[in-house]
């Protein structure tokens, strides 16, 4: 018998044995379509002679058929897929031309990004900038250079800067003088203490500098002052290289000192005056 597909009109010839008294539910091996296929009509004697030309052997030929256009229907569907993926992937050609392309770009834009700065830098306002740029750079470098070179008159000048530049780790010696091997001593005579301080006063410039009184001052374990005296050295004016030996004595010492400075004050200044540079400061002698 033949039965025909009802989607594509494609006609197969199967046995009567195939489809049966009830029917059979076949597939389509071209379009892959389903349907419910009816027993045929009653079998005259004509058509059961025609059936007997299809054996087993027909069938199974059938069945081969079939299976060779599912097989033939699955290539083309993995055929249409490949074409679909290589449609959809660029060629690498493609995408290194792209990436050139990319390059390509980036050097024109830095090219451009050049010759627009160049433009600026020439015109008369960019000069301008460029030029007060420059002046205030190096009239900073001076003001910095003068502030270290000159410092000395410059504190001389205005004393409060000398905070400033102590803050920053540069002392200023305004004085010319220093303060150096400082020490003291204690002892007792006639059943009373008494207390010796001796330094070397050293001078510092090319020309001779007045030495002036030099302030002594007793501190006690939080550097509090708790005895002040001050002291004219024996010598006038000291230049660079030279020294003085500067000496004094107290009797009687504050029990609570137990440390001692020295530092160079003159004859307006009170003994409890602010910072003097230089000072030297030494645990008391025992």
């Amino acid at each position: 018998m033949i039965i025909t597909c009802p989607n594509c009109q494609t006609k197969y010839q199967v046995t009567y044995e195939a489809i049966g008294s009830a029917g059979r539910k076949v597939q389509c091996a071209s379009c892959q379509q389903s349907w419910q296929q009816r027993p045929p009509a009653p079998i005259s004697s004509l058509d059961t002679e025609s059936d007997l030309l299809f054996d087993e052997i027909a069938e199974d030929a059938l069945d081969e058929v079939l299976q060779a256009e599912q097989r033939a229907a699955a290539e083309r569907e993995a055929e249409e897929r490949r074409a679909r993926r290589a449609a959809e992937k660029p060629p690498e050609r493609e995408k290194t031309k792209k990436t050139t392309d990319a390059a390509e770009l980036r050097k024109r834009q830095q090219a451009f990004s050049r010759r627009q700065t160049a433009m600026f830098s020439s015109l008369p306002m960019a000069r301008m900038r460029r030029t007060a740029r420059i002046t205030a750079v190096m009239m900073l470098a001076g003001i910095v250079g003068l502030g270290y070179f000159a410092r000395v008159p410059i504190v001389e000048r205005y004393p409060s800067l000398a905070g400033v530049y102590s803050a920053v780790g540069l002392g200023v010696n305004v004085v010319g003088l220093d303060l150096a091997e400082l020490q003291s001593t204690r002892s007792v005579t006639e059943g009373k203490d008494a207390l010796a301080v001796s330094a070397q006063i050293v001078g510092l410039m090319d020309e001779p500098v007045t030495v002036p009184p030099v302030l002594v001052s007793l501190l006690d374990a939080q550097d509090r002052t708790v005895y002040e005296w001050i002291v004219s050295p024996r010598v006038r004016d000291l230049m660079v290289g030279e020294r003085a030996t500067f000496d004094t004595r107290l009797s009687l010492p504050p029990s609570e000192a137990v440390r001692v400075r020295l530092s160079f004050t003159n004859d307006r200044m009170a003994p409890s005056a602010g910072d003097r540079e230089p000072t030297q400061a030494h645990p008391l002698g025992r």
